[in-house]
């Protein structure tokens, strides 16, 4: 990781976080269950999907939490005003709230990604992550170390994450940045790197944000999960020659290994 970004996370994670969550669903109203279901699960924001990404290519930079979510409840309001089930009259205030807890567990999610690829280069691995990685091969990381490799997914240990992990393994291609991606997911023998909220025996928690412990990495990333990097049928060389008379570069996060080969 670059130092600029290292020493962004680092007052970003002193700072700490705020995390706005809904606790208890019975204090919502019927209605309000309704629209805060449909907020949360029929409506695919591209904008949103891709806002860290967008701060780190168009800046240059970590947001902070006041950033994302300012940027976020902008790209939410402009799909909300032409869905018919949306009054902004009526639903405003609630539907604020909604937003703010998305956006704070997808700000969360990020923070927690780039935590651990530190921890991942102070273990002495070397670490890929892009968006095309994200979005197009469904993987959160890509983690290399003497010759072998392992493909991460990290996600909160939760029954409904777990399962949307499954979910996206079955995308087969994908059009991003006006690039046509012709690369079908396979997540047999992925890594699942599970965190939660509270202290537990896969993390420990600072300022509101898990880390993951050193010893529970270690014992993810074995032999058993691993796959030959240099081998040219692997994941992220697929992904690198997946797009027709193009050539897609990808560097570690450290600078020192680059994956480029041409689809030609």
């Amino acid at each position: 990781m670059n130092k600029k970004y290292e020493n962004q996370l680092l007052q970003i994670i002193e700072k700490g976080i705020k995390e706005r969550v809904f606790s208890v669903d019975n204090t919502f109203t019927e209605e309000q269950k309704v629209l805060k279901n449909n907020y949360e699960n029929h409506l695919y924001m591209t904008e949103c999907v891709n806002l860290f990404w967008t701060f780190e290519e168009k800046y240059n930079k970590i947001p902070s939490q006041d950033e994302y979510l300012e940027a976020y409840k902008y790209y939410s309001f402009k799909y909300l005003k032409n869905k018919s089930w949306y009054d902004d009259n009526k639903d405003k205030e609630f539907i604020t709230r909604c937003i703010e807890w998305r956006a704070d567990r997808a700000y969360k999610s990020n923070l927690i990604e780039l935590m651990t690829v530190k921890q991942l280069e102070l273990l002495g691995y070397q670490v890929f992550r892009h968006k095309y990685i994200d979005v197009i091969m469904g993987v959160d990381l890509v983690v290399v170390k003497d010759g072998k490799c392992w493909y991460v997914h990290v996600t909160k240990n939760t029954d409904y994450s777990r399962r949307k992990v499954f979910d996206k393994g079955s995308y087969t291609s994908k059009t991003i940045d006006k690039k046509n991606f012709r690369f079908h997911r396979d997540f047999t023998g992925h890594v699942k790197f599970l965190y939660s909220c509270d202290e537990s025996k896969n993390n420990t928690v600072k300022k509101g944000l898990p880390l993951f412990r050193n010893d529970y990495v270690l014992e993810k990333l074995d032999d058993k999960h691993s796959f030959d990097f240099n081998d040219e049928y692997n994941q992220l060389r697929r992904l690198s020659r997946s797009v027709i008379r193009q050539t897609i570069e990808f560097a570690s996060t450290d600078g020192k290994m680059v994956v480029s080969e041409s689809s030609y």
